[in-house]
Formats: structure tokens, C-alpha cells, sequence
């Protein structure tokens, strides 16, 4: 079983990550990007039982290579603050998803820990322009 980490390579995708792996420390292989370089779920290729993590990337841009990355039988957690288009039902893919405009991708994240690694997310919401947010 391999590991994918596919982010942004802004504030807000390297927060997320850095949440993610403080609790739950893992050897991935870690795909990103400049700032505003976000089709990057087509550059793996994986098969089943592989997991991807993808964070801080729209949705609607990484659909399709989801899609195939789904039919090879992989697993897929998905955490983004951009509008997401048509999002699919499927069992191996997981969404965290909201589009509010107080919200970044660190934010999610920090709800899905229930704010174990908060300093990351009031980085990241610093990072993005939040400033109400990261004050909350």
C-alpha cells in the first residue's frame, strides 16, 4: 500500500498537511506544487488499496484523475475550501468540503481534528487573509 499527500504548495496547503501528519505521522509520497498549480492528482498513479490525501485543491480541477484513481481501486480523502462542481458518491472517497468564504482548507482540517494542531490552522487562515478567522 502506498501513501499520497497531494497539496497545494501555498500557506494553506502546507498547514494542512503539517496537521495531518503531527497526528498522524506516515512515509507518503508528497506531490505539490507552485501556488497556483493545482491539477495534481493526475500526476500518480494509484492502485488498490492506495490512499490518497489531497488538500487545498479544487475539486472540480481533479474530478477526473480522482475518478480514475477511485476505479483503480484506491482510497481517497479529500479536504478543499474551492467550489468542488459535482461532487461523486462513492465508497473509498471521503469529502471535506465547505466553500464558506471565512474558511480555508487548515480550517477543515482543524475541525476534522477537532482542533488538536490549531496552531497550524490560525497560521494558515493568517496566511489566506482570515484574519476574523484566525482570531476566533
Amino acid at each position: 500500500m502506498q501513501f499520497y499527500d497531494i497539496f497545494n504548495g501555498d500557506a494553506d496547503g502546507l498547514c494542512a498537511l503539517q496537521q495531518l501528519r503531527l497526528e498522524d505521522p506516515r512515509r507518503s509520497v508528497l506531490v505539490t506544487g507552485a501556488k497556483r498549480e493545482i491539477a495534481l492528482v493526475e500526476r500518480v498513479a494509484p492502485g488498490v488499496g492506495d490512499e490518497l490525501t489531497v488538500l487545498d485543491l479544487s475539486f472540480k480541477v481533479n474530478a477526473r484523475a480522482v475518478a480514475r484513481a477511485l476505479d483503480a481501486g484506491a482510497r481517497c480523502r479529500y479536504f478543499d475550501h474551492h467550489f468542488p462542481g459535482d461532487v461523486p458518491q462513492h465508497p473509498n472517497l471521503r469529502t471535506f468540503i465547505d466553500t464558506a468564504s471565512d474558511v480555508c482548507t487548515s480550517l477543515i482540517v482543524d475541525r476534522y481534528l477537532s482542533g488538536r494542531q490549531r496552531i497550524w490552522a490560525v497560521v494558515a487562515a493568517f496566511g489566506d487573509n482570515l484574519v476574523k478567522s484566525a482570531q476566533r
